[in-house]
């Protein structure tokens, strides 16, 4: 299993760095359906999510996330940590997929779906 990732470009301004996520011109991008956010606990799990039909495209926004991934017999596992490790993850469908907070206080989560719910 190929895990869909990209770094997030990060363009420095002395007043505060912008952080761009995603574009309709992003291998990840698939289209929008609606986002949110998700927040962990410090050390707690979330899992097991899974869908048939739809993309998921996640990144962290607060704290530090470990991502576990499971296709068939095939098994990922990827962390991210804003600002220090910004990455942009794409699960596609049939893969599930879990998180845990990895620090002592909350992490967020930003996940934009290719489905309204």
């Amino acid at each position: 299993m190929k895990i869909f990732c990209e770094k997030i470009k990060i363009i420095k301004n002395p007043k505060g760095d912008i952080f761009k996520l995603l574009s309709k011109k992003s291998n990840l991008f698939v289209k929008f359906g609606e986002i949110y956010l998700s927040e962990i606990r410090p050390k707690k799990f979330k899992g097991w999510k899974y869908s048939d039909k739809y993309t998921q495209t996640l990144t962290v926004i607060k704290g530090s996330v470990e991502f576990k991934l499971k296709k068939g017999s095939l098994k990922k596992t990827k962390t991210i940590s804003f600002p220090k490790n910004p990455y942009i993850l794409k699960i596609p469908p049939k893969t599930y997929y879990s998180f845990k907070c990895k620090n002592n206080t909350s992490s967020i989560i930003l996940n934009l779906t290719d489905k309204v719910f």
